[in-house]
């Protein structure tokens, strides 16, 4: 699987009309696509990373992964509440 067509698939279907300061990364990385969403408040940094990593015998293809993540995105960012980094400095981690 392309995981570029993956990413030209998230970006061209993620649609969310987030609000102001906050950042989404989405790239590939080796045999992965990574979305992270982040957040500064008042408080702390806030948000959560979105991993799809495929394999081999996956039923999806491309346009279809880039589409899944985007929704998981956005289904992620309408609960409102972004959690702030754990004790290890990681995030909430979404697998799709």
């Amino acid at each position: 699987m392309n995981l570029e067509d993956a990413l030209l698939a998230f970006r061209a279907s993620f649609t969310y009309d987030h609000p102001e300061g906050l950042s989404i990364d989405s790239r590939v990385e080796g045999g992965t696509l990574r979305v992270e969403v982040r957040n500064q408040d008042v408080d702390a940094l806030r948000g959560f990373d979105v991993v799809a990593e495929p394999l081999p015998g996956e039923d999806r293809d491309a346009v279809q992964l880039g589409e899944d993540v985007a929704r998981v995105v956005e289904q992620e960012l309408m609960y409102g509440q972004l959690s702030a980094q754990d004790e290890e400095g990681k995030f909430k981690r979404v697998v799709v």
